[in-house]
């Protein structure tokens, strides 16, 4: 009778403390006091635990595909000071939610409208942020994105959270990935694995590289590292140096386990002030269309990549981009063929990434070239913010005019208003609009790229339009070394138009994502699986199962696999019943991948939905869109008509040494009716018109 009525006391005063923080933003005093102290405690061990990793020099071996991997995922040092905050704030919440014994779902739902007083420097933090945006040339977008959105100024900023399309799902309601799923390795290898790869009807290469050029430009998320950033090991490690931010993947015997270190969470932007709650991830680039990539998404990186001479940004050699600093992140040793230096260190990934690189950075200088002389009076500055301007309104054009309608389809443009104004201004900006990009977007939505990539990319003899070679990815990771070679940019643009993407057949990627990703042929460490990762991250980041993304999409609910049939093939649901013991378990980037390509796309429904949504939020939460006539630096409308001239076949005609010809519409196959091959010459001719950025003179 005792224990009863202590256990209804217990329940009474549980159920009182959550009520009152259901009601409430502050936690009472001591309670907040005690957690706080508990949680300095707990993060002194933390910081004792790494110094103990870091003297056993226990760490992923330099050169091994899992240590490139984790070159992609590099993380700064801002994103190392916020991480840190964030798990401050995560232990203080894993506190609490044991403490008060909440559900997972209780824990969701309470507490976000907890305020501590961890980040009480907040409110300053936004007062100085504010102060800033008042204080910019508010003609010109940030590097870093902030100051976009007039009332949400960190909307779409470098080195804030992702958004969330739906609450994560973790397993205490915190952090906690699911940990009752099969292997992600065995999900890839009996899923993603063993179809054939065969050649896209009409789209091009291009396609490819430039899809995942524009993924970078969106999303970059970092991994835990130590203090001195070093890569964490997560595999064949003993328990006293197990680092607790690994997430280790199971696999086959032989290969036993993969590695996998947590993404770096996010402790909460400023608007959100000192509130605890489910993990988030930091995203290292900005969520606009902004080339963040190429330019820097800083002061300090944009001031390391120009000359400081009339608007140029600085180039080595045959008009390449920069030596890199960073020569362990490049798999050749030679000082006479260094990696490159961007705005963004993944450029290095592989020489169709790089090529991209080149070209956009190239245009860049053609551009400022051509306003130095058309504006004397203009300084260096001037220069390079109007010739940044306009190559940014480049990227968007070709992204929304060429790019989605191959990709998501005709019919996608109109469902979520991506569909390009053909005269006048854009009217649609809304500034309730968030443009930051979703984590679903950024981990899974994007991966459709990966459906499209080849295993090799040909190299074609620009004379005479003859395949030469080829160009295997496999050893082509971090190694773009080929691009000092002469001629190299014209084959691989070449290769790039006149090669085919791979065609998707859902649920297959190709043998080398899977089986061999950042391995270099040679080395004999454990090779990436990208499918692997990637459901892994999906985990990591709590995003709920495929089938509640169905239901968010508005398509038919699904509630068993049968329920399946129309969207997949009969052999990819017997795949799926066979690794996963029911439908609700299913991951959003497995269901995503294994559905047949919608009519006109080479995406499903769902990432038709995601993507649909995100490249209208990108465009529509946009101050600084091209077509947008409301912003102070807005183009005028006779610089706006010249943007609506430019094609990604001008941007490779106008920035290629050689380049002789090149079909019109550089994403998909030639035809000499409706996608005719013309001579490169011809876009000199009838290209981008930049007297209409030259400045009238002031009448005295």
């Amino acid at each position: 009778m005792k224990r009863h009525r202590l256990d209804m006391i217990a329940f009474v005063l549980r159920f009182l403390s959550l009520l009152v923080i259901s009601q409430c933003t502050l936690l009472p005093t001591r309670m907040l006091q005690d957690i706080s102290k508990r949680a300095n405690l707990s993060m002194d061990r933390y910081d004792r635990m790494e110094e103990a990793i870091l003297n056993s020099r226990i760490h992923l071996p330099q050169g091994s595909p899992s240590w490139y991997l984790g070159a992609s995922h590099e993380m700064s040092e801002a994103a190392q000071i916020l991480s840190r905050r964030a798990l401050r704030g995560e232990t203080m919440s894993v506190m609490l939610v044991e403490a008060l014994r909440m559900s997972p779902k209780d824990a969701l739902a309470l507490l976000p409208s907890v305020g501590t007083t961890i980040c009480a420097e907040d409110t300053l933090k936004f007062i100085r942020m504010m102060r800033e945006c008042n204080n910019i040339d508010n003609r010109y977008r940030t590097y870093n994105g902030r100051c976009n959105n007039a009332i949400h100024p960190t909307w779409g900023a470098a080195l804030e959270a992702y958004s969330r399309f739906l609450p994560p799902e973790y397993k205490d309601g915190v952090s906690l990935p699911r940990t009752d799923l099969p292997s992600a390795r065995d999900v890839s290898s009996k899923i993603h694995a063993g179809g054939p790869d065969i050649k896209h009807p009409y789209l091009m290469a291009l396609a490819a590289l430039f899809g995942q050029f524009l993924a970078h430009d969106l999303a970059h998320t970092p991994k835990m590292v130590l203090p001195d950033g070093t890569r964490l090991k997560c595999c064949d490690v003993e328990f006293e140096n197990f680092h607790p931010e690994c997430f280790p993947i199971l696999a086959e015997n032989s290969i036993q386990c993969m590695e996998y270190s947590r993404s770096a969470p996010h402790p909460g932007n400023v608007f959100q002030g000192c509130k605890l709650g489910p993990r988030q991830q930091i995203n290292q680039a900005t969520s606009y269309l902004d080339l963040s990539h190429v330019y820097g998404t800083s002061e300090e990186t944009a001031k390391s990549l120009r000359s400081g001479k009339d608007g140029l940004l600085s180039t080595q050699r045959t008009n390449l981009p920069m030596p890199s600093k960073d020569a362990e992140g490049c798999r050749s040793n030679s000082d006479a063929f260094p990696c490159f230096l961007s705005g963004d260190s993944r450029i290095n990934e592989h020489p169709g990434v790089a090529l991209m690189h080149v070209l956009f950075m190239r245009e860049h200088n053609r551009i400022a070239k051509k306003l130095a002389q058309l504006n004397p009076r203009w300084d260096d500055e001037r220069i390079y913010q109007e010739s940044r301007k306009i190559v940014i309104a480049e990227m968007q054009h070709v992204t929304y005019n060429e790019f989605l309608p191959v990709v998501l389809g005709e019919t996608m443009l109109d469902k979520y208003d991506l569909r390009l104004t053909a005269q006048g201004y854009f009217r649609g900006y809304k500034s309730q609009t968030d443009a930051t990009i979703s984590n679903a977007a950024a981990s899974a939505g994007l991966s459709f790229v990966a459906a499209l990539t080849p295993k090799t990319l040909d190299l074609v003899d620009t004379r005479s339009a003859i395949k030469s070679g080829e160009r295997s990815l496999l050893s082509a990771f971090y190694a773009p070394q080929e691009l000092y070679e002469a001629g190299a940019i014209e084959r691989l643009i070449a290769g790039a138009t006149a090669g085919h993407s791979r065609k998707p057949l859902p649920p297959g990627l190709n043998e080398i994502l899977l089986g061999r990703y950042f391995h270099d042929g040679k080395t004999k460490e454990v090779a990436v699986d990208y499918a692997a990762q990637i459901i892994q991250q999906g985990r990591d980041h709590g995003l709920p199962p495929y089938a509640k993304w169905r239901k968010f999409c508005d398509l038919p609910e699904v509630n068993n696999f049968q329920d399946l049939v129309g969207t997949m093939s009969k052999e990819t649901i017997d795949r799926l019943s066979s690794v996963y013991s029911e439908i609700q378990d299913v991951d959003l980037v497995t269901g995503g991948l294994s559905e047949a390509p919608a009519e006109g796309s080479v995406v499903g429904p769902t990432f038709l939905c995601l993507l649909g949504k995100t490249f209208r939020n990108l465009r529509l939460g946009d101050r600084y869109w091209y077509e947008n006539g409301n912003s102070k630096g807005a183009l005028t409308l006779d610089q706006l008509e010249e943007i609506r001239k430019i094609t990604m076949a001008r941007i490779l005609c106008n920035n290629a040494d050689n380049l002789r010809t090149i079909q019109s519409r550089a994403f998909i196959l030639t035809d000499p009716f409706l996608n005719d091959v013309r001579n490169c010459s011809t876009y000199e001719n009838d290209g981008l018109d930049l007297t209409a950025w030259k400045e009238k003179s002031s009448v005295s």
